[in-house]
């Protein structure tokens, strides 16, 4: 299972959209939780994790496939239950969660790339 280092990027960068779009429906969820009207939304991003997973098994995808996945454009669905604070609020922590960890790993991947290319360790 190989991938280019342009996929690990831009497949990370679609994690990291992916992660800040669900904090942000879940914040909304929040706000208008008082409301009482509407019923809280989830992002479907079935489109984007099966580019994912198609990344992750080797599989041949091509950055612009990746970069076009498009975030802002999954569909947002009505949760079937009741929206709960306590849920909405794991909601966000799970988000932040996972843009840190996914960070965390470009921000490796860099630095282990800039080590390759200086070829000394205190670079």
């Amino acid at each position: 299972m190989s991938y280019s280092p342009t996929e690990a990027i831009h497949a990370a960068s679609l994690g990291l959209s992916m992660a800040q779009r669900r904090a942000e429906v879940a914040a909304t969820n929040i706000a208008l939780r008082g409301d009482g009207t509407r019923a809280a939304q989830r992002v479907d991003f079935s489109q984007q994790l099966g580019l994912l997973q198609r990344v992750a098994r080797g599989g041949e995808v091509s950055p612009s496939a990746l970069t076009q996945a498009a975030v802002d454009a999954a569909p947002l669905r009505a949760d079937a239950g009741p929206s709960s604070l306590d849920h909405e609020v794991a909601e966000m922590a799970t988000a932040q969660l996972q843009y840190q960890s996914l960070a965390e790993a470009v921000n490796r991947h860099f630095a282990l790339t800039r080590l390759a290319l200086s070829g000394r360790a205190g670079a």
